[in-house]
């Protein structure tokens, strides 16, 4: 009984440090912004076949966590596939939507362990991050965009960024 106790309560102790839910929490203060921005400009989608979720995919809208300057839409795609395949990039395909405007990505990068940074970085081990950039959208449009993935020969993804950004103590 005593020996049952003790393995509950030392598994119980390192939630805080395994937990699988996001958290922001740093000891730089602007990093902890930054994380913080990064999980608001975050969305999940999956693809569900039957029973099974073979694919899972979280897409950042990096403008919004970086505040880039750049005349481009830049994303990052957290891409987790039940079966691992060392050419899923060759079967992914990104749009961007908004209204009446659609359009096909410019670049679409993967990255590898050794470009990743504090911000760049999976939340899984198994992950495969890419970052996925556009050509430039009005600030009407990104009221309403929406970011697909099409897996080929797998299904589509849908990630809603059309909602109002407000001001925060974040930015």
């Amino acid at each position: 009984m005593c020996v049952l106790c003790v393995l509950i309560f030392s598994a119980c102790s390192d939630i805080s440090k395994n937990s699988l839910i996001p958290s922001a929490r740093d000891s730089n203060n602007e990093q902890e912004k930054r994380l913080e921005r990064k999980v608001q400009s975050s969305r999940k989608a999956e693809i569900v076949q039957g029973k099974y979720t073979p694919f899972v995919a979280i897409a950042t809208y990096l403008n919004d966590v970086d505040n880039i300057n750049a005349k481009r839409e830049v994303f990052l795609i957290e891409l987790y596939a039940k079966k691992p395949d060392s050419q899923i990039a060759d079967k992914l395909s990104f749009d961007l939507i908004s209204h009446n405007v659609s359009m096909r990505s410019l670049f679409v990068t993967r990255l590898n362990p050794s470009q990743y940074t504090d911000i760049l970085r999976p939340k899984n081990p198994y992950n495969a991050l890419f970052v996925v950039e556009f050509e430039s959208i009005s600030k009407k449009h990104r009221e309403t965009m929406k970011l697909q993935l099409t897996i080929k020969d797998e299904g589509t993804m849908s990630f809603d960024f059309g909602y109002p950004v407000l001001k925060s103590k974040l930015r």
